[in-house]
């Protein structure tokens, strides 16, 4: 927890903390932190206990999600964020702001901020959220696939070309049309977040370019993931170091990266979650992309 209010800036930051800016520097200045892997994301998020703060950075842009979970020292207009959440909302509006509701608690400045209220009954905001411009999270919508048989769990990656399921380059209405329902998010004009349709039944994530064209394919659920002899995705009981090993033994020449490892030349990385757990993790997305990528 910070020694004194941090105040909302939409669209700059919270206190002394400013989208924008370098990862090695917030680390310079925060301290120790730990490193995560939210779902399919590229960009890892950074978890710095002492303040009860999460933040996310992207590796050309810098910070652009701040998430404090402890919102007691935050503050807007001079409301402080947290507790009641009818309190908070009823202070916005007499402050000149309109706050609005949605399916997680109340977003206002053009959704840039929200206020994370879990349960209605408990009427509490839990958490506060910034997004830096061009990250705000759009509609969440489902669009019907056109697939008619069993979901594929089973794929051979080819570097350059894909995964057989699924061709980079190809066009995203021929990628619908081949898999499965898809949930997918309208973005708000000026977004910068990936364009992406997630094939849940097909444990596929596809990214596309901005012609919609495949650019980049992740496997997050298969049963076998092969690539020149070696099982990328072996389960959720073979530890991701196991796959390193087994990749190194069969003359794989690895690139190690925070959180994952990339197959050199191929496009092909693998991803892992966390490394501060109890248990060894498994395998967390096995990435296809275009070369250069």
């Amino acid at each position: 927890m910070a020694d004194e209010a941090w105040e909302v800036v939409p669209g700059v930051g919270v206190g002394p903390l400013r989208f924008g800016a370098p990862r090695e520097q917030l680390h310079a200045e925060l301290g120790p932190y730990r490193a995560f892997r939210r779902g399919h994301s590229a960009d890892l998020t950074d978890q710095y206990r002492r303040l009860g703060l999460m933040l996310t950075c992207g590796p050309g842009e810098g910070l652009y999600l701040i998430e404090m979970p402890d919102p007691s020292y935050v503050t807007f207009r001079g409301v402080t964020l947290d507790g009641s959440a009818q309190r908070v909302v009823e202070g916005l509006r007499r402050a000149g702001v309109a706050p609005e509701q949605d399916d997680s608690g109340w977003v206002f400045a053009d959704g840039t901020v929200a206020l994370y209220v879990p349960s209605s009954e408990r009427d509490v905001v839990e958490a506060v959220t910034l997004f830096a411009p061009g990250h705000t999270v759009g509609e969440i919508v489902t669009i019907p696939g056109g697939a008619t048989h069993p979901p594929t769990l089973s794929h051979v990656v080819r570097p350059g070309h894909g995964i057989g399921l699924v061709a980079l380059g190809e066009a995203r209405a021929d990628v619908r049309r081949r898999l499965h329902e898809a949930m997918t998010h309208i973005a708000p004009p000026g977004s910068r977040e990936p364009v992406e349709d997630l094939f849940w039944d097909d444990g596929l994530v596809v990214q596309y370019d901005d012609r919609e064209r495949v650019n980049r394919i992740l496997v997050v659920k298969a049963d076998e993931v092969s690539y020149a002899g070696v099982n990328l995705m072996p389960g959720l009981t073979v530890p991701y170091d196991v796959v390193r090993q087994t990749l190194l033994a069969h003359g794989h020449p690895i690139v190690d990266r925070e959180l994952g490892l990339e197959l050199d030349g191929t496009g092909i990385q693998l991803w892992l979650g966390n490394t501060q757990t109890e248990w060894p993790l498994p395998v967390s997305a096995v990435v296809v992309s275009k070369l250069p990528y």
